[in-house]
């Protein structure tokens, strides 16, 4: 049973990741209300965390399925550290689309984009 909920997370983490690389219009949306350059920004940052996405549920699926930490434990090792590196850089595009958002947030609405 156990073998079957990671395999879901995984596949509800790959849809996600490409979702988000192909499908995802929400900076676009936003191009009227920010300067050019930063929505520029805004959308590759999150077509990379939507790559960075599909790899972790890559990540997710070889580290549950096709490593053995008693048979090759270095391959289980390699597997997880990557799998942790891709998290905290998920979780570092996420602060800075954050941040963006913030600054949109909070800076006053002029007529003029910069």
């Amino acid at each position: 049973m156990r073998l079957f909920l990671a395999d879901i997370f995984a596949l509800l983490a790959a849809v996600s990741g490409w979702f988000y690389l192909f499908y995802s219009n929400a900076a676009v949306k936003l191009s009227g209300l920010e300067p050019s350059r930063r929505n520029t920004l805004r959308g590759r940052l999150r077509r990379i965390n939507g790559l960075m996405m599909f790899l972790l549920a890559v990540g997710f699926f070889a580290g549950f399925n096709t490593v053995d930490d008693e048979r090759t434990p270095r391959a289980f090792v390699i597997v997880w550290m990557g799998v942790i590196l891709l998290l905290f850089l998920i979780t570092i595009l996420v602060m800075v689309d954050m941040r963006l958002t913030w600054k949109l947030r909070h800076t006053p609405r002029t007529g003029s984009r910069q």
